[in-house]
């Protein structure tokens, strides 16, 4: 990680603990350097500056995005194969965090409180893992950072814009990881088929009534109950 070349590693070796806790802390320092700076829908472009300046190192094959400031890599494999994509969101929401955290955001009334921040971070964290193994990937990795997940369709306009065939070939999956507290353990990852995350909706229904008098209300078509139900 970080850098780290197979040459280095060890062939067919992993990474040392101390290797492992060098990168996890310098992914939490950028977790919280990003949390610091929440911005909102499609035009992110302090976010889009910090997340190139940790991937320039790598010298990925990099698209930025023409409608929002999404950011496309390619992580080229040694050895021919099928192309998969990995995801993170990006942007923040339009709310006020309480200011008790040392990181808590510097801008009023943003906040990342949906953990695109964790999110961002982890895709970077495997980025340069991928990176260093390349050399033993049988394909290409997709790095897809996504603006305007929070009711933006930021993924629509990535995919107009050609994320989905970017290593040159159309890719056969894509994953993308959501943290959550509560309900699953620390360091437990849980999936299932089918949906998995919620998502919201609207739904608007216009009730047309007609008037008329108390003494006859059979005459009227009072709108007031069905809106009621």
């Amino acid at each position: 990680m970080g850098g780290m070349t197979s040459r280095e590693r060890g062939e067919g070796m992993g990474p040392t603990d101390e290797q492992l806790q060098e990168a996890m802390g310098d992914l939490v320092s950028l977790r919280r350097d990003l949390h610091r700076h929440p911005e909102l829908g499609l035009q992110l472009p302090w976010t889009q500056q910090r997340l190139l300046a940790e991937l320039e190192p790598l010298g990925l094959e990099t698209t930025l995005g023409k409608s929002s400031t999404s950011i496309t890599a390619v992580i080229r494999g040694k050895r021919r194969g099928r192309s998969v994509l990995l995801r993170a969101d990006m942007d923040a929401l339009p709310v006020q965090e309480d200011p008790a955290l040392e990181f808590a955001s510097e801008e009023a009334g943003r906040m990342h409180a949906c953990g695109h921040d964790l999110h961002m971070a982890a895709l970077i964290g495997a980025a340069r893992w991928l990176h260093a193994r390349r050399d033993e990937l049988e394909g290409d990795v997709v790095l897809m950072l996504q603006p305007g997940e929070e009711g933006y369709d930021g993924a629509g306009r990535m995919i107009s814009e050609g994320v989905l065939e970017a290593a040159g070939q159309r890719v056969e999956a894509a994953y993308g990881l959501h943290v959550i507290s509560g309900p699953v353990p620390a360091g437990l990852i849980a999936t299932k088929a089918g949906p998995v995350m919620s998502a919201s909706d609207g739904l608007i229904v216009t009730v047309h009534g007609r008037g008329g008098h108390g003494s006859s209300p059979h005459r009227a078509a009072d709108p007031v109950p069905v809106m009621g139900r």
